[in-house]
């Protein structure tokens, strides 16, 4: 859920895990729990990149929270817990540096991939896709709204389920059968 350049800094194919990457998590190496959080070191591969494979550390409490990612204050905790490692080093800017380079606080903030937006799904297809119309009126409709949502349909290769749409958006046909 935040950008990061920390774990793939020595891959030749990928700058950074973006905001909105999918992984898929392949192995789960252990879980720790420090600084008050809890962390799994895990081997990922990229969804779009099937063979980079890179063993990275997570941090758990994100799953598990209502926003994107953990709060302002868990962030400023979790910053200030690493940087008493390293109260050794005798300048603070040194300290904060070491901080950047951490594996905890460099740990990936992730959610569950239970759905994609448009824009993210361009390119891929699914056998199986819901579009969920929300609320819509009828100054929403425009060009750019028939682009989306051909984009949004096309996405699927087996079944389309299209949620919370307006009446208006079917059209039937009366048809007269014989006997």
């Amino acid at each position: 859920v935040k950008n990061n350049y920390f774990w793939l800094k020595d891959s030749e194919n990928i700058d950074f895990i973006a905001n909105g990457d999918i992984v898929k998590i392949t192995r789960i190496h252990q879980y720790e729990e420090r600084y008050g959080f809890h962390f799994a070191d895990v081997s990922i591969c990229f969804v779009d990149y099937k063979d980079i494979e890179v063993r990275v550390k997570i941090l758990l409490e994100t799953l598990g929270v209502e926003a994107a990612s953990i709060s302002n204050d868990d962030n400023k905790n979790l910053f200030y817990s690493v940087l008493e490692d390293y109260s050794d080093i005798k300048t603070k800017k040194k300290q904060y540096n070491m901080v950047k380079i951490d594996p905890f606080f460099n740990a990936l903030q992730v959610k569950f991939a239970y759905a994609v937006t448009c824009h993210k799904a361009q390119g891929g297809q699914w056998k199986v896709v819901f579009i969920d119309q929300g609320f819509i009126n009828e100054n929403m409709l425009s060009i750019e709204y028939l682009r989306w949502m051909y984009t949004a349909v096309t996405r699927s290769t087996e079944k389309l389920f299209l949620v919370n749409f307006n009446s208006s958006f079917f059209y039937e046909e009366e048809h007269s059968y014989a006997n």
